[in-house]
């Protein structure tokens, strides 16, 4: 028995094999193997379009992890599996990339400095830069993936963490349209740091609301191609 009949869709070789093209960047196929934690000759097969089996959810939270070019939810779809399906279980290090690095493009389109101060790839820390502006010094940004977050949770992270000082940004990030909808509606009136909800699809910023606060900023992260990067020298 094949194991196509367990996707959802067909599986197109030649489309995965272009997806790992891009996956693997500038990379040896040894080197981006050896990321991955799969074998060369495995992995060789696919990025040859000479694999007739689809990889297996396994395989792909391993790609996954071990890129930043493309999301989980595109090796998903190129393998012929529901990306919506499998969402929920997405290795938690593939989330905080798929949800970071569209950040991390957005901010290098931006018209003002910043330098990174904490990746937040790896570990459970926020994503953190430096900003050079009059009125936010600090912004942070925090993976959403849960479902039915309430209001009094996003409070909790937001008290618990004692680099959120007063004059910092929060932006919370989702790639969830759901979760995104009922964040942003949250509002912390007393609280002195400014706050949003930002939505990314794929490796762009969809959209970023502000939340109300007691502070009001027009800081945001911007996409347009004709403003040129510009990153504060370490």
């Amino acid at each position: 028995m094949r194991r196509t009949e367990f996707t959802d869709f067909p599986f197109d070789k030649e489309a995965f094999k272009e997806m790992l093209i891009k996956a693997r960047g500038e990379r040896t196929q040894t080197e981006f193997s050896k990321d991955c934690a799969l074998s060369y000759a495995y992995l060789n097969k696919y990025a040859n379009g000479k694999m007739e089996d689809p990889p297996t959810i396994g395989t792909i939270k391993k790609i996954a992890v071990a890129t930043r070019a493309v999301s989980y939810e595109e090796l998903l779809t190129a393998a012929g599996y529901d990306a919506k399906k499998y969402k929920e279980d997405r290795p938690v290090r593939a989330a905080r990339k798929d949800l970071f690095h569209p950040v991390v493009l957005g901010i290098a389109n931006s018209d003002f400095g910043w330098r990174i101060e904490s990746s937040g790839y790896q570990d459970q820390e926020p994503f953190e830069i430096m900003v050079e502006r009059e009125d936010v010094k600090k912004w942070f940004f925090v993976p959403v993936t849960k479902k039915d977050i309430t209001k009094e949770e996003i409070q909790n992270i937001l008290l618990s963490n004692p680099k959120f000082v007063s004059g910092s940004k929060v932006s919370f990030v989702t790639d969830d349209e759901e979760i995104y909808e009922s964040i942003k509606e949250y509002d912390f009136p007393l609280l002195s740091i400014y706050l949003s909800a930002v939505k990314v699809i794929g490796q762009e910023i969809e959209q970023e609301t502000s939340m109300k606060t007691s502070l009001a900023s027009d800081i945001t992260i911007c996409n347009e191609d004709k403003i040129r990067p510009y990153c504060i020298e370490s």
